[in-house]
């Protein structure tokens, strides 16, 4: 089971289902990633249809701890990217 989905894995899937180059392949790939990206980061919201919704969620600075040391310390504030998958995906996931 492959454990990270990279780009050089879904131009490959592109490749094999659509007969495209590998360069065009993963050419589409990053601009279709990148454009999400860009989403992401202005609209602080994405939805994709049948699959889900990633959210940008901004975290306070607290105090944390480093579990090798116990030693404290301060975790600085942070954006974060959240998802939830939608109705469909769940069904999809749970479906035998």
């Amino acid at each position: 089971m492959r454990k990270t989905i990279t780009r050089e894995y879904l131009s490959n899937c592109i490749k094999k289902e659509i007969g495209l180059p590998r360069s065009e392949s993963l050419k589409l790939v990053t601009i279709i990633l990148d454009s999400l990206s860009v989403s992401i980061k202005k609209e602080k919201v994405l939805k994709i249809a049948s699959l889900g919704t990633f959210k940008i969620k901004n975290k306070n600075s607290r105090m944390g701890r480093n579990p090798k040391t116990g030693k404290e310390a301060i975790i600085s504030a942070r954006s974060v990217v959240t998802f939830t998958a939608s109705e469909k995906m769940k069904t999809r996931l749970n479906t035998k």
